[in-house]
């Protein structure tokens, strides 16, 4: 079906799926019929690296155990969602979840949400971003900082230019945020996407529920007034309002009187080491003029790059202070000592100051 309205919801898809499917893949109901060609090519090759990821890390576990054992990624394949070509089973995704926000929407609301005309994207860590009637396989992927599916879709801003060449393709003018969880929501560069749409961002926070415990408000909402909204009814609503139970804000954070996720109330050092690294490879792009191959590693970019006097010796030094530290931090969770710490923190200030310098605009840089 075509859409022609000019509003996107993005929210994300559920653990709990039904199974099943139709050997049939559908590729005009896959976000891929709607993405401009080369978009289509790096979701395709991200997907690949989060399934091939998926498959083979038994180090990778959740809940105690390893992922890619999990009952439903041991029927999962290599089919075309993923570029390949081995036979899969597939059901659109708005049939295929059954999580809180979409039992919450009901058959009444699935249907006002198919009928919309209004866009909906789901996020997720394996297909990254997908369709309403996407065809899917069943799959259990979670979100989490230190795992690698999160690298391959954040490193060098993957999934968030994949979703604003999306906003560009088809005249999106405001975006309302649903993730609900913080590292679903930190897949995307939302500074980027503020930037894209000045004004016209807006994140949405329950009152009464924070994570996963929000997308039964969110599917309430939903289902009950969002997707069956006019344009301008939705282009009208102000940062701050509240509306069935939930705020909108033009910031991706809750207010400090408003529920949060428990085990995310502080900014772990992980977290921050890295927004650092992210930092360090938006100041390549810049100094190299060019996005980096999604090949190389950050470290041997910052050799090549000193050699090529793209970046000078001691912004490199800087560069490898933080990034020798993130394999133990975000991996091994160690917690540097005050000496180690005070290092980190003073590469990163000599850096900001070189960015304040060249007067570049990088997100991660700013306080």
């Amino acid at each position: 079906m075509a859409l022609t309205g000019k509003i996107l919801f993005i929210t994300l898809g559920s653990l709990n799926q039904i199974e099943g499917g139709e050997r049939q893949y559908r590729e005009q109901d896959s976000i891929l019929s709607r993405l401009p060609v080369d978009s289509r090519y790096v979701l395709l090759e991200t997907r690949a690296k989060a399934f091939k990821w998926l498959k083979e890390d038994k180090s990778a576990k959740w809940q105690g155990i390893p992922i890619a054992d999990h009952k439903y990624n041991k029927s999962l394949v290599h089919g075309r969602d993923f570029g390949g070509d081995d036979n899969a089973l597939y059901y659109p995704a708005l049939r295929r979840f059954e999580g809180r926000f979409f039992l919450t929407l009901g058959l009444e609301g699935k249907r006002r949400m198919y009928l919309s005309q209004h866009h909906v994207l789901l996020v997720c860590g394996l297909y990254g971003l997908s369709a309403l009637m996407e065809p899917v396989q069943r799959y259990n992927c979670p979100v989490e900082t230190n795992l690698r599916n999160f690298d391959l879709w954040t490193e060098n801003n993957t999934l968030t230019d994949i979703l604003l060449n999306y906003v560009r393709e088809h005249g999106i003018v405001r975006v309302f945020d649903f993730t609900a969880t913080e590292p679903r929501r930190r897949l995307i560069s939302w500074h980027a996407v503020h930037n894209e749409l000045p004004g016209n961002v807006l994140h949405c926070f329950s009152t009464t529920a924070a994570g996963d415990d929000a997308l039964i408000r969110f599917g309430q909402v939903m289902a009950k007034f969002l997707v069956s909204a006019p344009m301008d009814k939705l282009l009208a609503i102000k940062p701050e309002t509240e509306e069935e139970g939930i705020v909108f804000r033009d910031i991706d954070k809750p207010r400090s009187d408003m529920p949060r996720e428990a085990e995310l109330r502080a900014w772990s050092q992980a977290d921050e080491i890295e927004r650092r690294r992210r930092g360090i490879i938006r100041f390549l792009d810049k100094a190299e003029r060019s996005r980096g191959s999604r090949q190389e590693v950050t470290g041997d970019r910052v050799t090549r790059l000193v050699q090529k006097e793209k970046i000078d010796r001691h912004e490199a030094n800087a560069m490898r202070v933080i990034l020798s530290w993130r394999n133990d931090i975000v991996f091994r969770q160690r917690q540097p000592n005050t000496v180690e710490s005070q290092q980190i923190e003073e590469a990163w200030a000599f850096l900001a100051k070189r960015v304040e310098k060249y007067r570049w605009r990088i997100d991660e840089f700013r306080t």
